[in-house]
């Protein structure tokens, strides 16, 4: 990967929009969009000249990816720089945190509900229970998915 490719380009840039949107930082998502489209692991340096942003930026951002699960370090032999890739694990542990973000909201609608001034407040009983009905439609989630790649791994090899 020399150069990004138009569409290449504006995946990344996409990406970069798209985490934004959710309250990360553009060059965090275009990072991300990168290493999507990488083959290989991708240094620090190679990062910020194919994204053309600064090292410090760089160095700044992988650190939130690899706080979120998104990235994970890898080395590559005789060399000594800090590689980057997609974590085989990233869905899953962006999902489980999103659980657990919504596990404290349903916590806190309870807690509100346990009140005797508030205990009659349609909408938080209607998020508490929107909260606990989506816990339980997600129940499960990852293992079924996990079942379903390796079907399709085995698919691929016969």
């Amino acid at each position: 990967m020399q150069q990004l490719k138009a569409a290449e380009q504006r995946l990344v840039e996409a990406m970069g929009l798209h985490f934004e949107a959710q309250g990360a930082t553009r060059i965090a998502g275009r990072i991300h969009g990168l290493l999507m489209l990488a083959d290989e692991p991708l240094s620090l340096d190679r990062i910020g000249r194919l994204l053309k942003v600064s090292a410090a930026s760089v160095s700044t951002n992988i650190r939130q990816c690899l706080a979120a699960g998104l990235v994970e370090p890898v080395s590559v032999p005789g060399d000594r720089k800090h590689y980057y890739v997609i974590s085989t694990q990233g869905w899953e542990t962006r999902m489980r945190s999103a659980e657990e973000s919504l596990k404290r909201f349903i916590r806190l609608c309870k807690e509100a509900l346990d009140n005797p001034s508030l205990g009659n407040k349609p909408h938080v009983r209607e998020a508490c229970d929107f909260g606990e009905f989506y816990l339980a439609e997600m129940a499960g989630i990852s293992e079924r998915w996990r079942a379903t790649r390796g079907k399709a791994s085995k698919g691929r090899t016969s």
